[in-house]
């Protein structure tokens, strides 16, 4: 087999997509609060854990790693739940929420602080 009949093999091979199986698989989109949206496709028995991470390499330096909070439907997400346990469907929106810390440090004074 010649050089360049492997060097095409081997490129197709890095351009394959993983097959997602209908019903194995879900994709999820995470989308915080300045507008940054982030795609990830798993398993539905796999723990949100890795989407958190992935969420957190995706956007770093950014947001820093653990400083923020993800929820579905109202409610915090755990890394130890998985998406079948919470009933995710293919598309569904997880929202992320950095921590605010600090409080009022860039209050402007207004006309009633005097």
């Amino acid at each position: 087999m010649s050089a360049a009949v492997r060097c095409k093999e081997e490129k197709e091979e890095k351009d394959r997509k993983p097959v997602i199986k209908p019903g194995v698989h879900v994709t999820l989109k995470v989308q915080d609060t300045d507008g940054r949206s982030v795609y990830h496709t798993m398993r539905r028995t796999e723990k949100l854990q890795g989407l958190m991470d992935f969420y957190y390499a995706r956007v770093a330096p950014a947001v820093a790693y653990g400083t923020g909070r993800f929820l579905y439907d109202g409610g915090r997400l755990g890394g130890a739940q998985t998406p079948e346990e919470l009933e995710m469907e293919d598309g569904d929106e997880v929202d992320f929420f950095s921590e605010l810390l600090g409080g009022a440090a860039g209050r402007v004074p207004g006309p009633m602080d005097a």
